[in-house]
């Protein structure tokens, strides 16, 4: 006897004896492997094919092979708030490069409200172990603060260059910001930004990581250190109008609910940049201010932030 499943799949899905696949028909086309019918037998409304949608940085993450030709026509559509790329990209297997084939133009705001590419600082500015003042730091840096937290879960900030000694360090190296052994929460901090009249902002940079990151999941001890010395990251948070900050939490695959970032063996221990994105939507203020709060534990480690961009959308 046949099951009412096995007469439920027959209907979805269409099998010949060549192995094709018919999704909302029962006929497939002679010539297709996969044939997929536009109307919904259930509802008899009509949809579309929808491909995996993807940031660059997403696509960039893809595993396709450059040993062979195995992947060859891999198909993603890349849409990226903050480049404005919306393509289909197919996988050319043969020459290892992904190639447009159809790309949209979208309307989108352009207004840059804060831009910071640390190009234009002395090397070594910013805070160490040893000082407070280093390089161009504080004297003329007008865009943005940095305050190292002491290293046991405190809650009161401490003043900048408590950093344990002065290998350790939150400076503008390379025009980028690197921040080496911070021995807790190290904090970058915007100065107020002007969003009067904006309800959808972006927020955008690239960040990156040397060393021998670790991250333990199971430690949380506090806003201002969590995981002590076993627990590498970097958070995003925002505030509006002088409100609390709030945390932007787990960005695509490599943060959890506690952090946006997360350190490990796994994600940015090579130096890869990835470039983080997020929207934050139905903003209701004047002001913005834009915190990037990192730690690492060791001398070997170092997690760089740079090209930060505050756009609205």
């Amino acid at each position: 006897m046949i099951s009412k499943l096995a007469i439920a799949l027959s209907l979805l899905f269409g099998l010949n004896a060549f192995g094709q696949v018919a999704i909302g028909t029962t006929v497939p086309n002679t010539a297709a492997v996969l044939h997929l019918e536009s109307q919904n037998l259930k509802t008899l409304n009509y949809g579309g094919f929808l491909m995996p949608v993807v940031t660059e940085a997403q696509q960039a993450s893809i595993p396709v092979s450059t040993a062979d030709a195995s992947d060859d026509g891999l198909m993603v559509y890349v849409s990226d708030p903050i480049t404005g790329k919306h393509c289909w990209d197919i996988y050319d297997g043969v020459q290892h490069l992904w190639r447009s084939i159809s790309c949209q133009t979208v309307a989108s705001c352009s207004d840059i409200l804060y831009e910071e590419d640390f190009n234009s600082y002395a090397e070594n500015s910013g805070v160490t172990g040893a000082s407070s003042a280093n390089g161009d730091y504080p004297a003329s840096v007008t865009k943005w603060t940095l305050t190292s937290f002491d290293s046991f879960g405190s809650t009161t900030p401490a003043l900048p260059g408590t950093l344990a000694d002065a290998s350790d360090y939150g400076l503008v190296t390379g025009g980028a910001l690197e921040m080496r052994d911070t021995n807790g929460v190290f904090q970058f901090e915007t100065t107020t930004i002007d969003i009067t009249g904006y309800t959808d902002i972006v927020i955008g940079f690239d960040v990156s990581g040397r060393g021998d990151f670790e991250y333990d999941t199971t430690a949380h001890s506090g806003d201002y250190n969590c995981g002590f010395d076993n627990s590498d990251y970097l958070d995003i948070e925002y505030s509006i109008d002088g409100g609390a900050f709030v945390e932007v939490p787990s960005f695509s695959l490599v943060g959890t609910p506690n952090h946006t970032f997360v350190f490990d063996e796994t994600f940015a221990s090579d130096g890869s940049l990835v470039n983080f994105s997020t929207i934050l939507t139905g903003l209701t203020g004047t002001d913005l201010v834009i915190r990037i709060r990192a730690q690492n534990w060791a001398g070997s480690e170092y997690i760089l932030v740079d090209n930060i961009v505050v756009r609205c959308n």
